[in-house]
């Protein structure tokens, strides 16, 4: 199997499963017990906190809470800037959020509990930041914005947003969900970013485990805790650390960022890139979408107009070359990319569009098979559906 679907999930490094083997057989220990402490656990998941803010630029003094995942995180984040603003305030997010931001805020405005304003989004895929700017003011509470976009990898304005939030609406509590960048991409969230609060973040979206997870809480923010009951994590987030796991994020947060400082992202954008290439020099009406605005290196979300992507993306898999018609928590419904009809995408343009994200492992050789394949395929009608 050409595995070209990272941005859905990724295959953990070798080091990672040997690390959290070790802690699932021989050090299996709560991590809360008096032996637990004796063998070193708690150094354990400081150590892995310590990698995780190497990881993403943060500042020693910022907290890392180890959670399920990134869902977890930003529901956590969303929930406590829906707090601060019942009453007084009102909150802010883009319309290409995730669903797990985008449809816990509608579920506290539809419960009537908090007024949230949308910033639409342009034709390159990033939040409007002029319309942004133009909402701003001072009963202003929270802002959810997105980093880097799951299915076009575009990295939104998050900078130029943040700096005039803080301007005007100080005590604003500004997250981003994280989870398409970090480990991706060079971050410093304290040289370039330190308006922001709360970053959430996913494990298995750079190489290590599923099920885990993480919100960096920053600037000495106080928030409620999530999960109340047996006072782990500073009384944030209770419930007994899942060490494996927290081993096995420690080990890819640190390859991640040695690969980072080796520029593997480089390698990784000129694969993508010689993909793009490829693919408009065969199909010259291709559409890719967000092209012209800043990327993740890895992702490609393209299409050719006149074929239907599900059936592109099933006739590929048959032939062992995984890719996604776009998100991973949407891979079940029928209808085309909400992102790509926001963008101003009509409807067969959307229904051809696919997603292609690598990893530091993919190839050219790869990807280059990739568009060979879809020649093949839209040279017999028989192999797709078509529009």
């Amino acid at each position: 199997m050409i595995y070209l679907d990272n941005n859905a999930t990724t295959k953990p490094f070798p080091e990672v499963v040997e690390a959290m083997t070790e802690f699932m057989t021989s050090r299996f220990w709560n991590a809360s017990s008096a032996y637990g402490q004796l063998d070193g656990l708690e150094e354990v998941v400081e150590s892995a906190k310590a990698a995780i803010r190497r990881l993403s630029g943060v500042a020693p003094e910022d907290e890392v809470i180890f959670t399920s995942g990134a869902t977890e995180s930003n529901a956590w984040a969303v929930t406590e800037g829906v707090r601060k603003a019942m009453g007084s305030g009102w909150v802010l997010s883009s319309q290409i959020e995730h669903p797990s931001v985008r449809e816990t805020l509608e579920h506290f405005q539809e419960q009537g509990g908090v007024a949230v304003r949308w910033i639409p989004v342009t034709r390159d895929g990033a939040f409007d930041l002029g319309e942004l700017m133009a909402l701003i003011d001072s009963n202003l509470r929270f802002v959810s914005l997105v980093f880097a976009h799951n299915e076009t990898g575009v990295i939104q304005p998050l900078r130029e947003a943040a700096a005039a939030i803080r301007e005007r609406s100080p005590g604003c509590l500004i997250h981003t969900d994280a989870t398409q960048a970090i480990g991706k991409i060079p971050i410093s969230f304290s040289n370039d970013l330190s308006e922001v609060d709360l970053i959430s973040f996913s494990g298995h979206k750079f190489h290590g485990p599923k099920g885990t997870g993480g919100l960096i809480i920053r600037n000495r923010v106080l928030i409620q805790p999530m999960i109340r009951g047996g006072g782990q994590q500073n009384d944030l987030r209770s419930g007994t650390l899942n060490v494996p796991a927290i081993a096995g994020i420690s080990v890819a947060a640190d390859k991640c960022w040695e690969l980072l400082q080796k520029k593997r992202h480089e390698s990784v954008r000129a694969v993508r890139d010689h993909f793009e290439e490829r693919i408009c020099s065969f199909f010259t009406d291709a559409l890719i979408l967000g092209r012209q605005a800043p990327r993740l290196p890895n992702t490609s979300f393209f299409g050719i107009p006149g074929t239907d992507a599900d059936d592109l993306v099933l006739a590929l898999a048959a032939k062992e070359i995984a890719v996604s018609k776009g998100s991973a928590c949407s891979a079940q419904s029928i209808e085309p990319s909400k992102t790509a009809s926001l963008m101003g995408y009509n409807y067969d343009e959307t229904s051809s569009l696919i997603r292609l994200s690598a990893s530091n492992s993919t190839t050219s050789d790869e990807v280059c098979l990739l568009v060979d394949k879809l020649q093949e395929l839209c040279a017999n009608a028989t192999s797709v559906v078509w529009t």
